[in-house]
């Protein structure tokens, strides 16, 4: 996350409005966050099958 801070917060600084909060920055440099997070884990095989997650899903349920 630390080498791309700078292109995210450039990414979300482009998108403000007069209206924009600082909540609102914060909240989109954490979707940004978990996005690349996520793009990390699925390149080191860290996912789980559609299939996977329906047979967790059935023990969480419980």
């Amino acid at each position: 996350m630390e080498a791309k801070l700078k292109e995210h917060l450039i990414q979300i600084a482009d998108q403000l409005t007069p209206e924009s909060t600082l909540e609102d920055v914060f909240e989109q440099l954490s979707l940004l966050s978990d996005i690349e997070t996520s793009e990390q884990q699925e390149k080191a095989g860290e996912t789980l099958s559609h299939r996977e997650v329906e047979e967790a899903s059935k023990a969480w349920l419980k």
